[in-house]
């Protein structure tokens, strides 16, 4: 298996632009979920100083995890303190369940 997983977290306000340049680069599927958490910088108006985020996780052909990680990056960047983080990591297995099988890379080249 060479697929990849793609995570994510960025600034609430970026989603649109990461959503529209992944659609754009033929990223087909993603997940996203609202996440809350502290890094470098904090919310000091807030009780329990937690940053409202976005987590986003994307299955990828290992060749292309890289390229698609850049486009995160890209899109989300706003050269300020504390806009995030991508993760790459490898996947020894993921099963379709709606088949009931294991993805293989083709399943996840990007449609350009």
């Amino acid at each position: 298996m060479n697929i990849n997983k793609i995570t994510a977290i960025f600034d609430e306000f970026r989603l649109k632009n990461v959503e529209d340049s992944l659609i754009q680069h033929g990223v087909k599927g993603f997940t996203l979920y609202p996440v809350r958490g502290r890094g470098d910088y904090f919310d000091s108006f807030n009780e329990n100083h937690l940053i409202k985020h976005i987590q986003i996780e994307i299955y990828a052909n290992a060749e292309q995890a890289k390229e698609i990680a850049q486009l995160i990056v890209d899109a989300a960047h706003v050269n300020t303190e504390s806009e995030g983080l991508v993760c790459i990591a490898p996947v020894k297995d993921l099963i379709w369940i709606h088949d009931k099988r294991s993805a293989v890379s083709n399943d996840f080249q990007l449609h350009r």
